[in-house]
């Protein structure tokens, strides 16, 4: 491993984190722990020998641990650490740097849908909040939203000024959207208008009009966010 030979704490820790693939393994791990497949999948680009190094640089640096997970599971998890969390808030200050620059996904671009999830986090704009942030402020969590994305299964919760994301289902849903993770990239980043994605069957929504055009309100990354309900008024039209 390369060093920067630098009596510096910052130097210090990108020895650690600063090598390409590091910061997206421990984001992959933000959600939750992941077998080393999961982790392949999450990272097509990467290959399995530098999959595995990098494993074992965070996990001798006790930023990650394995562990077996009980039966009828049975599979050995890879999982962030106490330490390993303090990257969290890393990875979520280069992801609202990046957002303002990420665009619309390119045609050879891999949409991951646990890294999309993520990205809500760093979009979220809680002056579009409307009620979901005065009701935050009183101490009640705000609206409730839940992804199919790909085959998994997310849930976006809207605190007053924060957005937790997980994986898993919720029962109090404002609304479910399912398609594919490129999908709902293409709606967040203004490339694809949802209302023509609902038209044509590559998003669908249970679940009112309303609470869409609320969660594209707070999440679009969209140069420009349209003052109209784009989906309220496609599906009255």
């Amino acid at each position: 491993m390369k060093r920067y030979a630098e009596y510096c704490a910052v130097a210090k820790a990108l020895d650690l984190v600063g090598e390409r693939w590091t910061l997206l393994v421990v984001r992959s791990l933000l959600l939750g722990p992941q077998r080393y497949t999961d982790l392949r999948d999450a990272l097509p680009g990467i290959a399995t020998d530098l999959l595995t190094s990098r494993l074992r640089t965070l996990e001798d640096a006790g930023c990650i641990r394995r562990r077996r997970l009980p039966r009828p599971a049975a599979v050995t998890v890879y999982e962030l650490t106490e330490e390993g969390w303090q990257l969290g808030p890393v990875v979520l200050a280069l992801a609202k740097l990046g957002v303002s620059r990420l665009g619309s996904p390119l045609a050879d671009d891999e949409v991951n849908a646990d890294a999309l999830v993520l990205l809500l986090r760093a979009s979220f704009r809680e002056d579009r909040a409307g009620a979901a942030g005065a009701a935050g402020a009183a101490g009640a969590a705000g609206p409730v939203y839940q992804l199919e994305l790909d085959g998994a299964t997310y849930t976006v919760q809207v605190h007053a000024g924060w957005v937790e994301t997980r994986r898993g289902a919720t029962p109090d849903a404002a609304c479910t959207l399912h398609g594919a993770a490129r999908t709902l990239a293409e709606i967040l980043s203004g490339a694809l208008p949802a209302g023509a994605a609902i038209a044509d069957g590559r998003l669908r929504l249970d679940g009112p009009a309303g609470e869409l055009d609320r969660f594209l309100a707070m999440f679009s990354f969209a140069a420009k966010v349209s003052r109209e309900s784009e989906v309220t008024s496609r599906l009255s039209a």
